[in-house]
This record gives C-alpha cells, sequence and structure tokens, in this order.
C-alpha cells in the first residue's frame, strides 16, 4: 500500500472515529435546527457582521443531523421573524443578522461569553401584566402577574416602571430569598449536564478545522440554552456547592480550546473585507479576554 492510501484511509478512519463522537454529543445535546442556526450566527457571524451562504450553513449542520430541508426551512422562519435577512449573488443565497436583530444578538453575547457581575436589584411593575417568559429572557422572576424582580441589567422593558433598590440585611437570608425566587436547583442540574456534555466534546479524537468548529457550536449552543435562563447572581449569592461557576469554567476552558483548531474553517465560511476583519478580530478578542477572565475568577 502507497503512503498515499495510507493516508486517505488514516484520514477515513480519522472522520469515522469523529461522526462516533458527535453521536455521543448529539445524545447529550439533541439540536433543534432554528435554535441551533440563531447560535451559528451568533458565534461565527455576528462579530463580522458578515452574511453566510447557505451552502456552508448546511455543510455545517449536515454532520450535526440536520438536514438541507431543516436548514433551508428554519432560516426561511428566521428571515419571517426578522432576524435575519436574505440577499443573492447569482445562483447563492446569503443570509445576515437583520440590523433590528443585533442587539438581541449583542445582549445575548454579554450572558454567553462574560461572568456575572454585582448589580443593584430592580422591581418591573407591569400594569397590564408581564409575560413569563419575557421575564425569564431578562433574567428575572415573576412575583405576582405585574410584578418581576431580578439584577438590573439592561433596558427597563417597554411598559413597565422600574423601582431600583439595594438589599439590606445577612447576606444569607438575601441568599435563601435568592433560593426560593429563581429555580437555582434545576439551573444546577442542567450546569451538571452541561459539564458531562463539555467532558464529552473535549474527548474527541483529534478533531479536524471543520470538526472543532462543529463542536464549539454545540458546546455554545448547549451553555446558552441554560445561560439565557439564569438569572447571572454573584457566585457568592449562590447556594453552598452551586455549579453555575464550574460550569462557566468549564465551558470557557473548553471554548477556547477549540478556537485554534476551529479557526482556519471559520474564516473560510466568511469572506471578510479589511473593515470586517478588524471588526471581527477586535469582537473575538473581547470574547476571549472575559472568557479568561472567567477562568481566573474560579481559581
Amino acid at each position: 500500500m502507497g503512503r498515499h492510501s495510507v493516508q486517505t484511509v488514516k484520514q477515513g478512519v480519522r472522520v469515522q472515529d469523529q461522526l462516533s463522537g458527535f453521536d455521543e454529543i448529539l445524545a447529550l445535546c439533541p439540536l433543534r435546527s432554528g435554535g441551533f442556526i440563531v447560535t451559528v450566527f451568533g458565534d461565527v457571524a455576528f462579530p463580522a457582521d458578515e452574511a453566510l451562504w447557505i451552502g456552508h450553513l448546511i455543510d455545517l449542520c449536515a454532520d450535526l443531523g440536520i438536514s438541507e430541508t431543516l436548514v433551508r426551512t428554519s432560516v426561511s422562519r428566521l428571515v419571517a421573524a426578522g432576524q435575519l435577512v436574505g440577499t443573492r449573488h447569482g445562483r447563492r443565497s446569503y443570509y445576515a443578522l437583520a440590523p433590528g436583530a443585533r442587539a438581541e444578538f449583542e445582549r445575548a453575547a454579554q450572558v454567553i461569553y462574560t461572568a456575572p457581575q454585582e448589580r443593584p436589584w430592580r422591581f418591573l411593575f407591569f400594569p397590564d401584566g408581564h409575560a413569563p417568559d419575557g421575564l425569564e429572557r431578562l433574567g428575572m422572576a415573576a412575583l405576582s402577574p405585574q410584578l418581576g424582580f431580578g439584577p438590573a441589567r439592561g433596558a427597563v422593558p417597554e411598559g413597565a416602571v422600574a423601582f431600583t433598590a439595594h438589599a439590606d440585611g445577612a447576606q444569607a437570608d438575601l441568599t435563601a430569598m435568592l433560593a426560593r425566587v429563581f429555580p437555582l436547583e434545576t439551573l444546577a442540574q442542567e450546569y451538571r449536564a452541561f459539564c458531562e456534555l463539555a467532558r464529552t466534546v473535549s474527548a474527541l479524537p483529534d478533531p479536524s478545522s471543520k470538526a472543532a468548529l462543529q463542536a464549539r457550536l454545540v458546546l455554545t449552543h448547549a451553555w446558552r440554552k441554560v445561560a439565557l435562563r439564569d438569572p447571572r447572581l454573584p457566585a457568592n449569592l449562590l447556594p453552598t456547592g452551586h455549579p453555575e461557576p464550574k460550569a462557566r469554567a468549564v465551558f470557557a476552558r473548553s471554548y477556547l480550546a477549540l478556537c485554534a483548531q476551529a479557526e482556519s474553517h471559520e474564516r473560510s465560511l466568511l469572506a471578510l473585507k479589511d473593515a470586517q476583519n478588524t471588526m471581527r478580530d477586535s469582537v473575538i478578542a473581547a470574547r476571549r479576554a472575559a472568557l479568561q477572565s472567567s477562568l481566573l475568577d474560579s481559581t
């Protein structure tokens, strides 16, 4: 057998091992096409404000059990929902974040890539009532059909009146109150499950650049699902042994470990001009610095 044939066999075994590894990963983190595509745009396209060719998107999703039909259907729904906009260049269709969606993606990025900070508390009063899922996206809890409570972060929602407060009293009592107001035990179970997923991702055998990017995207998607529902309490206000700080460090370490290997395939998806390269490099550097800070905070 010639050297070229041996290399071909080794590459085939390597690809098969990676696909087998993804089977284990997807068993721990089943993907819904629409949500995963949002993760792709947030992690890959957002930093450069660049469009993605749908062919690249289809290829990226294929190994992860998301068919071409599901990709096209989900993209069409995201366009209809005002999150993506489409353009055509010849026979190719490209999609980018809609201008009105960038603020939402920026807020999500702050939650995904940065550690919680101590903030004052906020009560939100909704004269006409609130939507519980809307409060959850703000990291707040519903105290009544008209009243929400949580850390004061972001703009005050339209239709709400905000009252900002500082807590007085023993920290232990505040911690006990927060454990009753927020679903911290449910979140703790999800963070433990995330750590198990991260261990499985880290066991991928010698991933190619494409596989490293796919693994990073699955990891980011799983983290995003739990992090966006978290009230982002400072570690000193969490119950003893709560796994959020550990899970955040696990995410940071796993994400950063995949970045160098994923870089060449990630850049191949983007047709960047010099200004976009500069913008992307700045956003990526800030994200990675925030993740490094999470690792330092956990030591």
